[in-house]
């Protein structure tokens, strides 16, 4: 193992993949921590590296704090490396198992984290194509760090009998496996996957090979478990839909149907009346059916400041 990658210096393994490894590292210019992602590859592909390298600037603009920065990127020895701010914690993934399933209200809160770093990412045309738990970090502070938008990717292993596939299997929208139709909507589909994923602690699409798991998510609705919350349930029905036009258009329309539920959840601890809770709940319901969320998202957080002024 090289010493040092670019200007920076190694100083352990943290994971690593079938084409890639993830160090622990030292930036001696700035002082700090950074996590290195080398990847390697069986031949070599100038044109593949530069296109990484290009969309490591693309998402090096994107600054949220749920979205862990890319700092720099490079080639050394033919392979490329980004570099991005080190986030000590554990993934979603191994949270979950870990500890298990987490309380619908505290999924919902983590997963409107996620979404309004998707919803900055989609308005700045930037898809991440690979969301899932192993993705998302979690922070010092308990708060999910999104990564790895739209860039490692393109280095994933390709599934075997399914060539041309870039992304995990699991998390993948039909549209994509079908005609690999790339959209907002595709992150829109892994994020209702995924906060399925935290309320149940297993993983929605399940399937003994590659094969079985995209023929469901093809041909088999999303199943609900009994018990969960109707209007939890209905948010996370409409993200998975697998008819592209059935779901939130963007992360931004889903995260408003997920303020709309937290609002209500808060409007009644919080003493709101019996009418601004109903305005609430009818605010949701449109949001199953209508596509005009930012207003919808507005009203929500006015009703909001209302009940808190009756207080």
């Amino acid at each position: 193992m090289a010493r040092t990658i670019g200007r920076y210096e190694i100083r352990r393994e943290l994971g690593r993949g079938a084409q890639s490894v993830v160090y622990l590292g030292w930036d001696p210019q700035l002082q700090r921590e950074i996590a290195i992602k080398t990847m390697h590859f069986d031949q070599p592909d100038p044109q593949r590296n530069a296109m990484l390298l290009a969309e490591a600037r693309t998402v090096s603009k994107l600054q949220h704090p749920n979205v862990v920065a890319i700092f720099d990127a490079g080639e050394q020895g033919g392979d490329p490396y980004l570099v991005f701010e080190y986030v000590a914690g554990q993934t979603l993934a191994e949270r979950l198992r870990r500890e298990g399933p987490i309380e619908p209200a505290l999924a919902a809160g983590l997963m409107r984290q996620v979404l309004g770093a998707l919803a900055q990412a989609h308005a700045q045309g930037i898809i991440h194509r690979d969301l899932k738990p192993s993705n998302i970090i979690m922070d010092a502070d308990g708060a999910p760090r999104v990564m790895d938008f739209g860039i490692a990717v393109r280095g994933n292993d390709l599934p075997a009998g399914e060539e041309g596939l870039l992304g995990t299997p699991a998390y993948m929208a039909p549209e994509y496996l079908e005609s690999r139709c790339v959209s907002e909507q595709m992150d829109v589909f892994a994020a209702g996957l995924i906060l399925l994923e935290m309320i149940t602690g297993r993983r929605a699409i399940q399937g003994d090979s590659v094969g079985q798991i995209v023929y469901r998510i093809r041909n088999e609705d999303v199943q609900l478990p009994r018990g969960i919350d109707e209007k939890l349930g209905d948010i996370i029905l409409k993200a998975c839909a697998r008819k592209r036009e059935l779901r939130f258009g963007d992360a931004g329309q889903m995260r408003g149907g997920v303020d709309a539920y937290l609002d209500i959840g808060s409007a009644a601890a919080d003493g709101a009346t019996e009418q601004q809770q109903a305005t609430l709940e009818f605010l949701l319901r449109r949001m199953r059916h209508k596509s005009d969320f930012p207003a919808l998202s507005d009203s929500v957080s006015a009703i909001n400041k209302l009940t808190n002024s009756d207080r």
